[in-house]
């Protein structure tokens, strides 16, 4: 009883010095739980973050990829626009087949000897390719 009597008088003696250490640690221990959801909050927007990233090339990619579909597009169809305006020629498949001929022998690309002529680049292959064989043939028959 002793013991908690001197306490007492202790408290009593010093009790500025206890209420400034009850302060103190009561703003440390509101400072520390403000630090740990601080920590929290920054690891959860790190996630977000690299979810956001994620989203972002993601997105790019199908930008990139819609641009590149839509170019295609827009090139066919430029195609299929030269292609009608060279259809009001009225051009003998003959004709047709010397010129396209010709032009992958001057070293023309298919691709531009189908836009010349208004043709796709398949009909522009069999040309040539009949074309080949008639020379084959007529090379044999010689």
């Amino acid at each position: 009883m002793d013991y908690l009597l001197w306490a007492k008088d202790f408290y009593w003696a010093h009790r500025e010095a206890f209420r400034a250490a009850a302060a103190i640690t009561t703003i440390a221990l509101v400072n520390f739980s403000l630090l740990v959801w601080t920590a929290r909050r920054l690891q959860e927007l790190s996630l977000v973050r690299e979810r956001v990233s994620r989203l972002a090339d993601g997105l790019a990619l199908l930008t990139d990829t819609t641009e590149a579909g839509l170019a295609t597009l827009i090139k066919e169809v430029e195609q299929l626009g030269g292609r009608r305006k060279s259809s009001s020629k009225t051009s003998s498949r003959s004709s047709v087949a010397k010129r396209v001929t010709a032009a992958a022998e001057k070293g023309e690309k298919v691709g531009e000897i189908a836009t010349t002529e208004g043709l796709s680049e398949s009909e522009v292959g069999l040309h040539l390719s009949m074309a080949k064989a008639t020379n084959a043939e007529t090379t044999t028959a010689a």
